[in-house]
């Protein structure tokens, strides 16, 4: 085998996945592929059907995403797949829920999210995964955010999709600062999920109660910059490095949930109901669809 060649065609690859454009012309693949604009959970749920289906003797469902690591757990497997992940790719008020996985020691819960973490890393590389952003936002941004509230009616019957959320105020301010107001001018590309990047894949592991702070999950003011642009609640002055903030759009791994402070667990709460979250003297923090586990 021929390493350096192997080398440059994987750098050949990832050169190809890569996108840069304007909105305008985004809405053009939107137009031919609506599935781009997927929620997480549908890119979820429509990753592991991608890899394929088989059934058992006794009717439960295999699915071959998890079928060369998870052994045994065919029934509790197929719960999970089907009334969690698919009936919230349906957009039913069960993604307002948060996913906890629990069970005894070596029961295959750590394993199961380091497959799904693993899977949208490759699954965003592919067509049918392909997730596109604002260019330069910390939180990867959907595009379709930048499209007025008044407008969307017509645009999702015209595209074929269903447009949520709200344009953060970085974007907003960008949008109006940069571009003039001209949204179909704002820089648009397509993004790869990776956990060491945190683009997309976030895990937030609790630390000494008495040491932990907040700002670990939602971000935090840089009062370093508030000289510079005059104000806290300038989006300038915000650092977007939390882990819902990098995990947006994807998943986040919240381990030992149970063990954490509940100050920690109403974000998750509002973010999960409202699609939101207060940071301090911050505005709202809008995040996309996201899944937390």
């Amino acid at each position: 085998m021929d390493i350096l060649k192997r080398i440059a065609e994987h750098r050949a690859r990832e050169e190809k996945i890569k996108w840069e454009g304007t909105f305008a012309e985004y809405l053009e693949i939107v137009r031919k592929n609506p599935h781009v604009a997927q929620t997480a959970h549908a890119r979820v749920y429509n990753m592991i059907k991608h890899a394929g289906i088989e059934y058992n003797e006794d009717g439960t469902k295999r699915y071959k995403f998890f079928s060369d690591e998870i052994f045994g757990l065919d029934r509790a497997i197929e719960k999970l797949v089907e009334e969690y992940f698919h009936s919230a790719a349906m957009r039913l008020d069960v993604r307002k829920r948060i996913l906890l996985l629990m069970g005894p020691v070596s029961g295959g819960k750590s394993t199961i999210v380091t497959m799904l973490k693993r899977g949208l890393e490759q699954y965003t590389r592919t067509d049918e995964g392909a997730v596109y952003a604002i260019k330069d936002c910390p939180m990867q941004e959907d595009p379709l955010h930048l499209i007025p509230h008044e407008l969307r009616p017509e645009f999702e019957r015209e595209l074929g999709i269903k447009i949520e959320g709200n344009l953060s105020p970085y974007n907003q301010m960008r949008l109006e600062t940069e571009y003039g107001g001209h949204i179909e001018d704002m820089p648009v590309e397509r993004i790869v999920f990776s956990e060491a990047k945190r683009c997309g894949i976030g895990t937030f592991s609790p630390s000494d109660p008495k040491s932990q702070d907040i700002a670990d999950l939602t971000g935090s003011i840089d009062f370093s910059t508030i000289i510079k642009y005059g104000s806290e609640s300038d989006p300038r002055a915000y650092r977007f490095d939390g882990e819902l903030n990098k995990a947006n759009r994807g998943l986040m791994e919240f381990q030992e949930m149970l063990k954490c402070d509940e100050k920690f667990l109403w974000n998750l709460l509002s973010l999960t109901q409202e699609g939101n979250f207060k940071a301090g003297r911050f505005a709202l923090i809008s995040a996309d669809e996201l899944v937390v586990k």
